[in-house]
């Protein structure tokens, strides 16, 4: 960073500063925290429990857990460009797995870089490679050294297991010898000098295909038998729909059914072996005394789908809560003054939330907004801490931004128990592409969690109905520039399918296209 960056960097730091003592801000302890942001991909809030995630459950009981955390999209990249930037994907244009982060973003890392932060990340996607998401802005070390897997096709698309990328991890920190990842040279380790550290790390695990480890078998439990799809009768808005990828012959049946409760137990095997991992990484930093230095934030970019809704095993295609609520875990260093601990809240948060919430919470300059009226991201500083109210609409949508000619888009809100969907689509018309609304779902997610009964025209929450609407109607503000946004998208499609062959074939693995 140049002199007239840093100038400028100082100057908004002395600003910031100064607004937030005005603001009555939480002291932030002297020098401050490393921040360590674990992400656990295809991870679904409900396994956050002693059950399935025994050290993530045993972790979050010395911090902050929230149980209504929302992804605004079922996809990686679109919920990480979220998650970095603040902004929902109508604001920051990544709304599709093709389409990189625009420069004209900043991102959480680049703030803390600027701040003084040594910063690097190790990510075990494929999707999260740099020259197709532009998301290592900002880190001085991005490791995606993505060895091949073992097992037969889709399970060759390149990605790193859980131990891996732990073991990386610790090499990055200086906490076991060896490089930061496979194949990695010596070098590729965090030079961290005397200054804060920002670790960001991509699990892959949970992600189809659904292979643990041998040491980590499923549980079997009584079948779940599903018939053959043919056999399942559609509903209004429902049609079934299973990854068979992500079904092994083991579990399929001779009439073409298959045992969802067999494959339910590959993917909670997937996730015990990434807890595992995630026990590991926070007893390795325990014992290094550095837990107690660092700000940890353990969330997922989105869950998985493994029946609701006649959807078995994937994500992305709707927006219900088996794809769009994530775990959100808070750890704050030992010296946090009235540090939280053992606390559940039950307020609304999404993964655009985080980044401008760590920047007040460690007195950085915020994340500029977004453009117009559209909803963005907000600092949850006073909630995460002190458990002041900050509910506030969280948004989730699904789109093909590269079809406007009747592709089905959705797009949902949430606010406390009640979660509205519609779903919609854009026609060509003279003056511009025309929305056209298909349906609406209401859902009291209070009495009804798992959204099985649409209350749409229940008289009793028409006040509901109207204000959900008024913050779609808002939301859908950010699509104001459509047609660009659409071109745009098909001709990063394009110039993938071109010019790289195994990127379309691994994205085609993953389920992604």
């Amino acid at each position: 960073m140049g002199p007239s960056n840093r100038a400028r960097a100082a100057a908004l730091v002395a600003i910031c500063t100064l607004v937030l003592i005005g603001c009555g801000s939480t002291e932030v302890p002297a020098p401050r925290p490393n921040v360590l942001l674990l992400v656990v991909d295809t991870l679904r809030a409900d396994r956050l429990d002693a059950e399935h995630m025994p050290q993530l459950a045993a972790f979050a009981d010395e911090g902050l857990r929230f149980v209504h955390a929302q992804s605004p999209r079922a996809k990686t990249t679109p919920a990480v460009a979220s998650l970095f930037t603040g902004l929902y994907p109508p604001q920051h244009g990544v709304r599709d797995l093709t389409v990189p982060l625009p420069a004209s973003h900043p991102t959480l890392a680049e703030r803390l870089s600027d701040a003084g932060y040594a910063t690097a990340a190790i990510v075990g996607n494929f999707v999260m490679v740099r020259r197709r998401s532009a998301l290592d802005r900002g880190f001085d070390l991005w490791v995606e050294d993505l060895p091949q897997s073992t097992g037969v096709p889709p399970s060759a698309v390149p990605q790193r297991t859980a131990e891996s990328l732990t073991d990386g991890a610790l090499a990055a920190l200086g906490l076991r010898a060896g490089p930061a990842a496979d194949g990695a040279g010596p070098s590729e380790a965090l030079d961290r000098g005397d200054q804060p550290w920002f670790l960001y790390l991509h699990y892959m695990d949970p992600h189809g295909a659904y292979e643990p480890p041998a040491d980590f078998p499923p549980r079997a439990g009584a079948p779940d038998m599903v018939p053959t799809l043919s056999a399942i009768p559609r509903t209004e808005l429902h049609r079934p729909r299973v990854a068979t990828y992500n079904v092994p012959e083991s579990a399929r049946t001779m009439d073409g059914g298959f045992d969802a409760a067999a494959v339910r137990a590959l993917y909670d095997a997937e996730v015990r072996f990434v807890d595992a991992q995630l026990g590991r990484l926070f007893e390795e930093l325990r014992t290094a005394g550095m837990l107690e230095d660092t700000l940890v934030v353990v969330t997922a970019d989105h869950g998985e789908s493994l029946g609701e809704h006649l959807y078995w095993f994937e994500h992305g295609l709707y927006a219900y809560e088996a794809t769009c609520r994530v775990p959100l875990v808070v750890r704050f260093p030992g010296a946090w003054p009235e540090r939280p601990a053992g606390i559940t809240r039950a307020s609304d948060v999404s993964l655009a939330d985080v980044a401008p919430t760590l920047l007040e919470l460690l007195d950085l300059p915020p994340l500029p907004p977004a453009w117009g009226d559209a909803p963005t991201g907000q600092s949850c500083a006073a909630n995460w801490l002190a458990g002041e109210a900050g509910d506030h609409p969280v948004f989730s949508d699904k789109s093909d931004g590269a079809d406007l000619d009747g592709a089905i888009q959705i797009k949902a809100v949430r606010f406390r128990t009640m979660k509205l969907i519609r779903r919609f689509t854009y026609l060509r018309g003279a003056d511009g592409p025309e929305l056209r609304v298909l349906s609406d779902e209401l859902y009291d997610l209070g009495s009804d969690p798992d959204e099985t009964v649409n209350r749409i025209d229940d008289p009793a929450l028409a006040g509901w109905r109207e204000r959900l609407t008024l913050d779609l109607v808002r939301y859908f503000a950010a699509d104001a520039d459509l047609p660009a946004v659409a071109a745009s998208i098909r001709a990063q499609r394009e110039e993938l399918r071109s010019g790289a062959a195994d990127d379309v074939r691994h994205l085609q693995a993953l389920g992604y296209w």
